[in-house]
């Protein structure tokens, strides 16, 4: 199911993103920026939301980031502040995108029944997520003697893992990709090492009966 590496996310979700009921989790890119000695948060939606938005704009997004969702709705766009694993939007959705989210959340199969609540039957969901055997956490680890994680990370997952974890939560994965932005790298990494050091993976699921 895993034997693609692809640059761009995009060409894979459009199809399923382009028409009906879509939800996007995670929307907000909230950066800080430094200003002298001044701090200022520059909140906008984040790259994935707004090329979804530009194929669908009636696409939801939902942050738990309140500053964050008053300024993306002052910009014109769908967004609802919420936390993911608990919330109750009162609608079903065709297709839930979660880009680089899982790793955030506290417990990840409340929140993947939850989305199962919120999917119309034969729903999709489209979940990436870094991984946790990139070959850059190696030299990492051989040169500052552990891997980079991000602070506000609270767990990794791998396919086997978050394949085992679709389908005890309502889902059956049907397709995998690894993504690799930067050419260079993927084109080293295509002549040198397996699939598997890439820097993502992607895995898309269906709502299971």
């Amino acid at each position: 199911m895993f034997s693609q590496v692809i640059r761009d996310r995009l060409p894979i979700i459009e199809p399923f993103i382009k028409a009906g009921a879509v939800l996007d989790l995670g929307c907000v890119d909230a950066r800080t920026q430094l200003e002298g000695s001044a701090e200022r948060i520059d909140h906008k939606p984040n790259l994935l939301h707004r090329r979804i938005c530009e194929l669908n704009p009636t696409t939801i997004g939902i942050d738990i980031d309140p500053k964050g969702v008053e300024k993306l709705n002052s910009m014109g766009y769908r967004v609802r502040c919420e936390d993911v694993e608990t919330m109750d939007l009162g609608q079903k959705f065709d297709a839930i995108v979660a880009g680089e989210l899982i790793e955030h959340l506290e417990n990840p199969g409340k929140w993947l029944r939850n989305m199962r609540r919120h999917m119309n039957s034969g729903g999709k969901i489209i979940i990436s997520t870094p991984n946790p055997f990139y070959a850059g956490q190696t030299w990492k680890i051989w040169r500052y003697g552990k891997p980079m994680v991000h602070e506000d990370h609270m767990g990794w997952q791998d396919p086997t893992t978050l394949s085992q974890l679709l389908r005890r939560t309502g889902f059956e994965p049907f397709a995998g990709y690894w993504v690799q932005p930067h050419p260079a790298i993927a084109k080293t990494w295509k002549r040198l090492m397996r699939k598997y050091f890439s820097h993502t993976f992607m895995i898309i699921a269906q709502a299971t009966a």
